[in-house]
């Protein structure tokens, strides 16, 4: 007797079959979404890198931006001096170039500030009737600015505090403005550069 030859699978071959690709179908899809979560987790770390690049860079683009007058320079109810803080910096600027704060050129008075608010503390910047921006998100820690005229002694405040003509010539001024909080310490110097050029035609002195 001949038995003719039977195609096809069975129908516990075909459940293995269904069973082993699901099995790979589930593997490839593993190793799929956690690629695509290391992808997404490695392109936000860049994105935050960059940010504080671009927010380090503004800063230190800020603080070269000070318009340090000497003190033997002032007009009286005209010019305000800097005043450095722990927490606050203000002053006059003339941007050297456009930053998230200000755009580049004469932008009035900056206040660099540190802010808490809602349980996060961020440094802020704003220029004039400017809205506030917000330059980068601090991690908890110890921060604050301090500031050195020599590079080598720092101290939490500093205020070029306008003083008499009489007291002698104008004096070049140099600051040195330190930003510093986990994982960000920043050292960037504003200078008045030459004194003669703050003297203005009929100027008397402040005092």
């Amino acid at each position: 007797m001949i038995f003719a030859r039977r195609a096809g699978f069975s129908l516990i071959e075909a459940l293995v079959v269904l069973a082993v690709g699901g099995l790979a179908l589930a593997v490839i899809f593993s190793i799929g979404t956690r690629a695509g979560d290391t992808g997404f987790r490695l392109g936000r770390g860049a994105m935050a890198a960059a940010d504080q690049d671009i927010a380090l860079g503004d800063i230190r683009a800020t603080v070269r931006s000070i318009a340090l007058r000497p003190p033997t320079t002032f007009l009286r109810d005209v010019d305000r001096p800097m005043d450095g803080q722990a927490a606050r910096l203000e002053a006059e600027v003339v941007m050297e170039r456009a930053t998230q704060c200000a755009p580049e050129g004469w932008s009035g008075r900056l206040v660099l500030e540190i802010v808490n608010s809602g349980g996060e503390r961020t440094l802020t910047c704003q220029a004039g009737d400017r809205p506030r921006s917000r330059l980068m998100t601090l991690a908890a820690g110890p921060a604050g600015f301090s500031y050195s005229t020599d590079g080598a002694t720092w101290t939490p405040a500093y205020s070029n505090t306008p003083t008499a003509r009489g007291e002698g010539p104008p004096q070049a001024v140099n600051l040195w403005v330190r930003v510093a909080a986990p994982g960000v310490d920043v050292i960037e110097m504003a200078s008045s550069g030459q004194p003669d050029a703050w003297i203005r035609a009929g100027d008397d002195g402040l005092l």
